[in-house]
């Protein structure tokens, strides 16, 4: 598994998430937002229901990192039919081309995140490096 990074969101980039699999490598790319909850930060990943939190953002991302790599380590497990299926239960498509590519459009950031205080949510990609 290669390291997992969490950048700001790009001006000019796509909205999608995207799951790529080949063998047993996995390149993801997935919106992330943080934000404040109370005296703690929340990194949470919509597309997957995965959120990290800490006292610092720092360690929100850091803990959202770990619980994606765990993700991504029982992904590849998986069998590919019951990855295929679990895969599409969570919303994503395989792609035309590719088919062990996954895709799901990026829910919406205009509504406001559940439990996240207003003013402070920031939206971010995570990605492989």
């Amino acid at each position: 598994m290669h390291e997992l990074k969490i950048e700001k969101f790009p001006s000019k980039g796509t909205d999608q998430d995207t799951i790529r699999m080949k063998g047993n490598s996995i390149k993801l790319s997935l919106n992330v937002f943080n934000g404040k909850q109370g005296d703690f930060f929340l990194s949470y990943c919509p597309a997957l229901s995965i959120s990290g939190y800490g006292k610092t953002e720092y360690e929100a991302e850091e803990f959202i990192k770990h619980e994606m790599v765990i993700f991504c380590e029982d992904l590849v497990n998986m069998h590919s039919d019951e990855r295929d299926h679990y895969l599409l239960s969570l919303g994503f498509k395989r792609e035309r081309f590719r088919n062990k590519n996954f895709s799901k459009a990026y829910v919406d950031g205009n509504g406001r995140l559940q439990d996240f205080d207003e003013g402070t949510v920031q939206r971010k990609i995570l990605q492989t490096a």
